[in-house]
């Protein structure tokens, strides 16, 4: 099996584990290169975090941080409502794209 084979049969599983959470009720936001560098950038994650658990209310939730980003999670009723409503809100907080670095990633889904 090359390198490639495994990377297609790890996206394959996310895709599957992701479907079966979906049928379980959970919808999700993944928010890519939002790592905090700096006292700005700490302070903005704290926000983007606040912003989640106003989303989320008193519904079911989670997130995982990883490297470069991290993935919200919400069940329950109204809970594609409350992702749209996060997403909404952080496209307003994400910063500006600037010379020689991006800004962040913002899609629907734990992908």
């Amino acid at each position: 099996m090359t390198p490639e084979d495994d990377a297609q049969r790890v996206a394959e599983h996310l895709i599957v584990a992701e479907a079966g959470d979906v049928a379980r009720g959970w919808r999700f936001l993944t928010v890519g290169y939002l790592a905090p560098h700096g006292k700005a950038d700490a302070l903005l994650y704290e926000r983007v975090l606040d912003t989640f658990d106003e989303a989320a209310g008193d519904r079911e939730c989670g997130h995982r941080g990883r490297r470069n980003g991290i993935t919200f999670g919400i069940r329950g009723e109204g809970a594609e409502r409350r992702i749209a409503w996060l997403q909404a809100r952080l496209e307003m907080l994400k910063p500006p794209r600037l010379p020689d670095s991006g800004s962040w990633d913002i899609r629907d889904g734990a992908r």
